[in-house]
């Protein structure tokens, strides 16, 4: 059975695994939506102040900020730092408002009370304690980045890769040119800002944009591909599927 605070710490790895997190996820209230993550049931901001800082002491996160007079490598800045987010959310419970004007990217009301634009991210030493819980596959890992013109893709696993090219124009909306894909294997490859894989298979390509018959899995698209698609993203166990998450 995993504890509650040990369920917060691993939750909040799980939430920076693909790049670091601004504490204005998880401050006035967590945006679970917006993080696609299930939100702890029962937790609130000091669950997840405390959690943090703990991380922190162990040195399995690192925190960034804009502000140059914030020392992140100074344990009394960090729960400075922790303590302006603290107070901003016990003054501005309004937590719908605050993550309207993220989203909306409008001037946000709160601005000149706190400065929301401070991350953290995992460490090596995190990455090696996320892994020992989440227990991911990264054969069934891919990355995948694009923009109007090219993109590419990478996985340790050729047959997830090759599918993917073939399903791009459902999965991100754009149609590959094919003559354009070149296709390579790396060694020692970084997957993810704080993973490296000692292999890695990548292609990349030209693209354009086209408009999909079917997106990413939602409910009017065939079941076949939305089980196909849901099953390619379950390459880790998620926090709410450990013994002890709270019901």
């Amino acid at each position: 059975m995993v504890s509650k605070d040990e369920i917060v710490k691993h939750w909040l790895l799980t939430s920076a695994i693909g790049f670091p997190r601004g504490l204005s996820y998880f401050f006035p209230e967590v945006d679970g939506l917006a993080l696609n993550m299930k939100e702890i049931p029962g937790c609130n901001y000091e669950d997840y102040a405390k959690g943090l800082l703990a991380l922190y002491d162990s040195g399995m996160i690192e925190f960034s900020s804009k502000y140059s007079e914030d020392n992140v490598t100074d344990r009394s800045c960090i729960l400075k730092i922790l303590d302006r987010f603290l107070i901003f959310s016990k003054q501005n419970p309004t937590a719908q408002l605050h993550r309207r004007v993220r989203r909306n990217h409008v001037p946000d009301p709160f601005a000149e009370r706190v400065d929301l634009r401070v991350n953290f991210n995992l460490t090596v030493l995190g990455g090696i304690a996320w892994e020992k819980i989440a227990e991911p596959s990264w054969s069934h890992f891919f990355g995948q980045s694009n923009d109007d013109e090219t993109g590419e893709i990478f996985s340790q696993n050729l047959t997830l890769l090759i599918a993917r090219l073939g399903w791009f124009i459902e999965l991100a909306h754009a149609r590959i040119h094919i003559d354009t894909i070149e296709l390579q294997t790396h060694s020692d490859y970084q997957v993810l800002y704080w993973k490296t894989l000692p292999d890695i298979h990548r292609a990349t390509f030209s693209l354009q944009y086209e408009e999909p018959r079917w997106a990413n899995g939602r409910p009017g698209d065939p079941k076949w591909f939305r089980d196909w698609w849901h099953s390619m993203n379950r390459w880790h166990k998620q926090p709410w599927d450990l013994p002890g998450w709270p019901r």
